[in-house]
This record gives structure tokens, C-alpha cells and sequence, in this order.
């Protein structure tokens, strides 16, 4: 009995994915977990992504600033001894008939007092700068990723960089009428293969997507992909390329969205909707990254591919 070769499988990441080890690791788990009935080829294009390298720029700073804390509680304390005891000596000062010298006393606390100020402000500034450059650091791939993708440049690259994935590792008709792939695809992956499947000019031919918590149909309702007729309420056919998709979600993920209620597929079937949860508690991180290695999803995973042929 001849062993038949194994499936292959395009496999598409997602959003603020930096580390090409990780998602090939990703990927080899996934592979495992499906068998050797597929084989997963890994389609890295987060270093296309957005550059997030140099945000502590971005973070105002005043020009002064206590050095620690206890130096700021110390300009803090003191900041209304010195105004206060300026206004003080100054009157007496004038008071004794000297005003030259009561305007330099009274000019010269109000300006100790005001670099105490500054110098507070700055600690009390340079500590939530920290706080909100962690943050940003933490969030903005996240988003800076979708933000990058709408630019048409960055979309050709991150297409190209399918293109050439699929020209190393796959035959020549691969993506074509002859050829139709078998794709899975994570969050803004499925955008991507989604955009390349919808394209003018040699669009992608899709056997089956799996969608793994991924936003084309929010994307589409808002901003209408392609040549597609714009979503009124009533759902959009797909074109003929486009002929199998599993949407797997998860219940907890925010970023995920199904797509029944917004396409049909061009035999008039909908797209199948396979719900999971990955995790008991809700969290945005945990649920979104958890299709690649929490067993329900990849069970919906092997099942969609499973009954794709």
C-alpha cells in the first residue's frame, strides 16, 4: 500500500507576532497535534509588520525633573516653605524701605518655588511615561499591526511575502483553479488570505480556509474588500475562487467575529461557524492566542480540514 503525501497547508499568523522561532514553533505544535495527514508550511511576515523599536521617544519629558523620590518629596515639602517664607522676607525687606532688594527676595522664591514645581511635575510625569510606554509597548502591536496592513504599500509586501512562501514550498499551480489551497489562517492572517482571494488580478484560490478568531467580515462591513458589494443587511456572495470556509472563534476573544450573518459561499451555503472555548476565564491575550495550542480549537481545527475534501 502506497503512502500518499501529505496535505499541505498554508498557515497565516496574526497580529504582533515578532519572533519568527515562535510562530514556526507554533506551527510545528499544530502540526503535530493534526497529524501527518497535513503538512503546515509557516508564512512569517511579522517583521513586516509594525515598527515598534523606538517609542520611548514618542514619551514628553520635562526639561527638569527630581532624580527619585525622595528627592521629589523633599521639592514637594519645601516648595510652600520657600514661596511663603519669600513673600515673608520680602515684606519685611520693604517694609524697611529697601524695595529693590524686596522685588530680588520675592523673584527669587517665586523662582526656587516653580523649579520645585517642575521638578515634581517632571518625577510625577517620567513615572506615568514609564507606565504608559509599558502599555504602549504592550498594546501597540496589537493595533499598529491592523494600522500598517491598511496601507496599500505595506499590504503588497505582506502579500508578496505569501506569494514568495508559496513559490518556495508549494508547485508552480499552487493558489490556482488547479491548485486551490487548504489555508489556516490567525486573526489578521485571515484577513490577509482573505484579501488576496477577493483580489482583481490572480486572486488566490481557496479550497477551505480555517479562520482562527479573525476579522474579515467587521472588516468588510466597515470598509468593503475588493470588488465585493458593500454589506447593506443582507449577505454578500462570494466569488467561485472562494470555496470552502470554517470559522472557529472563541467566546472570550473580542478580536473574533463570525461570518454567517455576512457572506454566503457561491453554492449558496454559509460559511461553518464552529465556536470553542479555549479557556473557562475570560481574558483578550489568553483567548486570542489559545487556537494554537488549547485542544478544542485544534480538534475544530483537524475536523474542518478533515471534512474539507
Amino acid at each position: 500500500m502506497t503512502q500518499q503525501n501529505p496535505i499541505p497547508v498554508l498557515v497565516v499568523h496574526g497580529i504582533a507576532q515578532r519572533k519568527r522561532d515562535k510562530v514556526e514553533a507554533d506551527v510545528a505544535h499544530m502540526n503535530e497535534a493534526l497529524g501527518e495527514k497535513y503538512e503546515l508550511i509557516p508564512v512569517y511576515w511579522g517583521d513586516l509588520g509594525a515598527d515598534d523599536a523606538h517609542l520611548d521617544r514618542l514619551m514628553g519629558r520635562y526639561e527638569q525633573r527630581a532624580e527619585g523620590f525622595w528627592s521629589m518629596a523633599a521639592d514637594s515639602a519645601l516648595r510652600p516653605v520657600v514661596k511663603s517664607w519669600g513673600k515673608s522676607l520680602s515684606w519685611v525687606t520693604k517694609r524697611r524701605g529697601d524695595r529693590e532688594l524686596a522685588a530680588e527676595i520675592r523673584d527669587l522664591s517665586r523662582r526656587n518655588a516653580e523649579l520645585m514645581d517642575q521638578r515634581v511635575r517632571g518625577y510625577v510625569n517620567d513615572r506615568f511615561q514609564s507606565m504608559r510606554r509599558w502599555m504602549t509597548g504592550a498594546l501597540l502591536p496589537w493595533i499598529a499591526d491592523v494600522m500598517v496592513y491598511q496601507s496599500h504599500s505595506y499590504r503588497r509586501k505582506i502579500h508578496e511575502r505569501v506569494r514568495q512562501v508559496m513559490a518556495e514550498r508549494l508547485p508552480p499551480q499552487a493558489g490556482t483553479a488547479a491548485m486551490p489551497l487548504h489555508v489556516i489562517a490567525h486573526s489578521l492572517g485571515g484577513i490577509i488570505i482573505f484579501d488576496m482571494a477577493m483580489a482583481e488580478n490572480n486572486p488566490l484560490h481557496i479550497q477551505h480556509l480555517v479562520t482562527l478568531g479573525s476579522q474579515p467580515a467587521f472588516f468588510h462591513v466597515i470598509d468593503p474588500r475588493g470588488d465585493l458589494t458593500p454589506f447593506t443587511g443582507h449577505p454578500v456572495t462570494l466569488p467561485p475562487n472562494f470555496r470552502g470556509w470554517t470559522n472557529i472563534w472563541d467566546q472570550h476573544d473580542m478580536l473574533a467575529f463570525s461570518v454567517g450573518e455576512v457572506f454566503r459561499l457561491h453554492d449558496g451555503k454559509l460559511p461553518r461557524e464552529m465556536p470553542v472555548r479555549c479557556f473557562r476565564s475570560t481574558g483578550l491575550l489568553r483567548s486570542h492566542q489559545g487556537y494554537w495550542t488549547r485542544a478544542a480549537a485544534l480538534r475544530c481545527i483537524r475536523k474542518a480540514l478533515d471534512e474539507a475534501e
